[in-house]
């Protein structure tokens, strides 16, 4: 990929060089370690860099004084629309399905860095109200809740693999819901969020700790 102002590696590189910032500066504003800084600025150009974590790109953006969004829809997290509210969530958890774990994972990290209170709380709301119309769409309106059930059975079965989820049963709890009663879009995300936690791929350095817990 050409190195162009339109991807986020050559984007920051500008920012860096308008702030003077370097690699060690600008990880000690963010933050982070120059290792992520490295990474960032190979985003978009080289292929091999790895996807970014949400809460790193939201530290960057703090640390360089530019709105996150910016730096989400250079890497491609969301889309180059002047309102991200025009997107429809229909075609979000369209989209969503048929990523692969890890990107679902950083799909899931952008959506709750951008999460409000209020929108939390309104969540909350309806799954008292109508427990199986929200967790319906629980992953894409409040991710929290789906890493704290991929958390909580990965104790409960004391997983250390990923085929351990196979032993989920049918009455395992979530969300004071069966396993059985969730929605199969919802199963099918959690399922895949534990099996990339167990993957023998997964690379925690690129993630931040709490997102890990």
């Amino acid at each position: 990929m050409s190195d162009s102002p339109y991807t986020l590696g050559a984007f920051l590189a500008n920012l860096m060089d308008q702030q003077k910032h370097n690699n060690v500066s600008l990880a000690e504003a963010a933050g982070v370690s120059e290792g992520v800084i490295r990474n960032l600025l190979k985003v978009g150009i080289d292929p091999k860099a790895k996807d970014p974590d949400a809460r790193t790109l939201r530290k960057i953006a703090d640390a360089l004084g530019v709105n996150s969004l910016k730096l989400f829809r250079l890497v491609g997290y969301i889309p180059p629309a002047p309102d991200a509210n025009s997107v429809r969530a229909e075609y979000l958890a369209d989209v969503f399905d048929h990523l692969p774990p890890e990107k679902q994972d950083a799909v899931m990290g952008v959506l709750e860095a951008m999460a409000d209170a209020p929108k939390e709380k309104k969540v909350v709301q309806e799954m008292r109200l109508s427990p199986h119309k929200a967790l319906a769409g629980i992953d894409l309106t409040f991710p929290a809740m789906i890493r704290e059930a991929a958390n909580h059975l990965i104790i409960q079965y004391a997983m250390t693999a990923p085929a351990d989820v196979e032993r989920i049963e049918p009455d395992a709890e979530i969300a004071g819901n069966p396993w059985r009663d969730l929605p199969a879009a919802t199963r099918q995300r959690i399922t895949a969020l534990i099996r990339h936690k167990l993957s023998l791929d997964y690379d925690p350095t690129m993630v931040d700790p709490e997102w890990r817990k």
